[in-house]
């Protein structure tokens, strides 16, 4: 039986207005009872139950997870617990928190939709590329060892070289993460997928390459689904209520419903890949293989 992962949406609550995301804007998210925060006594003891069923891993997301107070106490209990733990950041509170969660996340994720100041913070509704520079200073000084998470879409694609020298210059490794939409397929061409490859031979940047074949063939198809979340992964609420298969397919059936037309939703996708025997499963294994292999180690990395 494959370890689960938990993709945990501590908060709904964000301090950016991202033109990808909806989470800031609509309405439901605000008003249903079920993405209420809980009290962190609460989520302690969910935590302690996903242990029992056979979590291994704490994907930390939002919203903003930064703006729980009590985000080192959930840290703290997934160390208590030997969860993994991830930790994905817009970067506008980390510097100020930074010492507050030190040592207490295994891999440290910091967004990044444009490599120049007037494009990222168009695409965040804020100014925050400063603060992402200072997030990155501020965990090179505490000895962390985070990585950019690049949004793909179609325009910042155009972008890839300008983000790698960004990431070389910082010292830092760089995965791409292509966009997903919430009514089909971004519009990425044969071309954008083999730009991404190209590219992601580079040494410290990485793509999965199962994620750009999933593109190729235009998402999940209902009459024959990929996805396997209710296998792979728990799905947390700021509640504490869990649900299934997924968080944008609520008590459906998997793969097969409306909101599953091209889903490329990568948080349930790609741990979907590693169930089944198929392309999808071998291009997932060896791209985190070839990873593996090339990229440098942390202490290089932080200069030590």
């Amino acid at each position: 039986m494959l370890p689960k992962i938990c993709q945990f949406y501590l908060t709904l609550r964000c301090n950016a207005t991202c033109e990808f995301c909806d989470f800031w804007s609509e309405s439901k998210y605000q008003e249903d009872d079920k993405y209420k925060e809980a009290p962190t006594d609460k989520i302690l003891s969910v935590l302690e139950e996903l242990k029992d069923r056979g979590v291994e891993e704490l994907r930390i997301t939002g919203g903003e997870p930064l703006l729980y107070d009590n985000l080192p106490h959930v840290l703290g209990k997934a160390r208590q617990l030997d969860l993994k733990t991830i930790l994905i950041t817009n970067c506008i509170l980390y510097a100020e928190r930074s010492k507050e969660i030190q040592g207490m996340v295994d891999q440290l994720f910091f967004s990044l939709d444009y490599p120049y100041p007037e494009k990222h913070n168009r695409s965040r509704g804020r100014s925050v590329f400063n603060k992402l520079i200072r997030s990155i200073e501020a965990a090179t000084h505490l000895k962390e060892d985070p990585a950019i998470l690049y949004t793909v879409t179609r325009d910042s694609i155009l972008y890839l070289p300008e983000t790698i020298e960004f990431c070389e210059k910082f010292n830092i490794n760089l995965f791409l993460n292509p966009v997903y939409d919430f009514s089909g397929t971004q519009g990425f061409n044969p071309d954008s997928v083999a730009y991404l490859k190209y590219y992601g031979r580079r040494k410290n940047v990485f793509v999965n390459l199962a994620m750009l074949e999933f593109i190729k063939n235009r998402g999940n198809n209902l009459a024959w689904p990929r996805c396997r979340a209710s296998q792979n992964v728990v799905t947390l609420l700021p509640s504490g209520q869990t649900v299934s298969p997924c968080f944008f397919n609520q008590e459906g059936r998997q793969g097969k419903n409306v909101a599953c037309s091209s889903c490329m939703r990568w948080p349930y996708m790609v741990p979907s890949f590693s169930s089944g025997f198929d392309k999808y499963r071998f291009f997932d294994w060896y791209s985190k293989y070839i990873w593996k292999q090339r990229k440098k180690p942390a202490a290089v990395r932080k200069g030590s």
